[in-house]
């Protein structure tokens, strides 16, 4: 058998782990500081669950990994965690709203593969039930401007409202049957070119007419559309410019509206948008993709649900994958071992030494194998470990230890009992 992993999966080592642990605990931290509160939802669901918000042709269905059990149900691999947490909604009918969660796991997609993209991976995403208004929009625009900035990524955020974009392709003379099918190109707008665009409506049955409308229409300022539609009939486009009205406001307010760009052309993808939509792009364009994304969803929980009631909700996903792809690249020194202590016959006072620092909330590495001392020396800079001491009878004699940093070479002697101050330094 050839050991190799499944194309799209990998292994990550502890020098990767350490970077991909630090994304999920600055995340885990910065929703609980919001008031999200923690959720865990099974990977192994029922198919026709996943799928149940999607027409038969939708692309994500194909990119289900589906599967049978012994009893011949027909299962499948989660493939976000929205759908997961409409279940938990509808299951838990005695939550109080709004009801806010977060949920970091893996889900599974048998996709393309691409930098930044993979079949196995994490996210980390939240959600709020039964809140409808711009500020919880602006208050989620703004967690994420933070969070990224605590790991370091500079970002800016383009947004839109999906009620403007199907008012202006109804206004463009596009049929109520074939606006989800113009919005899926429209979306497109700024990753294909000028003739594969007017292709793709083509093949839709626009006429060249219409195909001139829609690209007149998505190419104002927002400022523009508020002009040009003051006095607008159409319901979708007056509700869509009053809503993104009302979130400059609050992002002027909060002092990041020149790290967001409004997009006409954002639709976000999935059908389940009805309202605001954002994405999240690295400043540096060190990659293409969004590292992040959100939007208003108010139908699917309130369909699930089916009891008369309105149940707006709005979420927004970290992409992991993306921004440990990042991380990685500015990353060098990802050890957790603050010191790796070095016993010369002095195996039982070493591991005294190494417990009263862990108490300490000091992360100790005790040499067992009695390797050399240049081989551990090799080691610990392998490792990219800060501090080594090497413990023999003599220091425990003097209660005196030489401590040596890794980097810059340099030797320090303390006393046994300063070692803890001057590692926590």
């Amino acid at each position: 058998m050839k050991l190799m992993n499944l194309k799209g999966t990998f292994d990550f080592l502890p020098n990767d782990q350490v970077i991909r642990n630090k994304i999920i605990n600055t995340l885990r931290t910065n929703f609980e500081k919001y008031g999200y509160l923690p959720l865990e939802t099974p990977i192994l669901n029922y198919y026709d669950l996943l799928a149940y918000k999607y027409d038969s042709g939708a692309e994500i269905l194909s990119e289900i990994y589906k599967l049978k059990d012994q009893g011949d149900r027909n299962l499948g691999l989660r493939y976000d965690l929205t759908v997961p947490f409409c279940k938990v909604i509808g299951l838990n009918k005695e939550l109080r709203m709004p009801f806010r969660r977060y949920e970091i796991g893996k889900v599974f997609r048998n996709g393309p593969v691409k930098l930044g993209r993979t079949r196995e991976f994490y996210q980390c995403d939240i959600d709020v039930v039964g809140i409808d208004n711009r500020m919880i929009e602006a208050e989620q625009m703004l967690m994420a401007i933070d969070t990224y900035k605590e790991l370091g990524i500079e970002v800016f955020v383009k947004y839109n409202n999906r009620k403007l974009m199907s008012g202006l392709i109804k206004e463009s003379g596009v049929s109520e049957p074939l606006v989800s099918n113009v919005i899926g190109v429209i979306d497109k707008l700024e990753k294909i070119t000028h003739e594969e665009l007017i292709s793709n409506l083509k093949d839709l049955g626009l006429e060249d007419n219409i195909i001139q409308d829609l690209l007149t229409n998505f190419d104002y300022s927002f400022q523009e559309y508020e002009s040009k539609f003051q006095d607008t009939q159409n319901e979708n486009i007056k509700e869509g410019i009053t809503e993104l009205k009302e979130l400059n406001e609050y992002l002027k307010a909060l002092e990041i509206d020149k790290d967001c760009k409004f997009t006409p052309t954002l639709a976000r993808g999935l059908t389940i948008y009805t309202g605001v939509v954002f994405e999240f792009y690295d400043k540096k364009m060190r990659l293409s993709c969004a590292l992040g994304a959100g939007g208003r969803y108010n139908k699917i929980i309130t369909d699930f649900m089916n009891n008369g009631n309105e149940y707006p909700a709005i979420g927004l996903s970290f992409g992991l994958e993306p921004i440990y792809t990042i991380l990685k690249s500015d990353n060098k020194n990802n050890s957790l071992i603050d010191i790796y202590l070095v016993p010369l016959d002095t195996n039982v006072e070493c591991l005294k030494l190494a417990t009263s620092l862990r108490h300490e909330g000091i992360s100790v590495l005790v040499e067992m194998n009695k390797k050399k001392v240049g081989k551990c020396f090799e080691y610990a800079e392998h490792e990219n470990i800060n501090y080594v001491s090497i413990i023999g009878s003599n220091e425990i004699e003097s209660g005196e230890v030489r401590v040596k940093n890794m980097q810059t070479k340099e030797e320090t002697t303390l006393k046994t009992s300063e070692l803890k101050d001057f590692l926590k330094k």
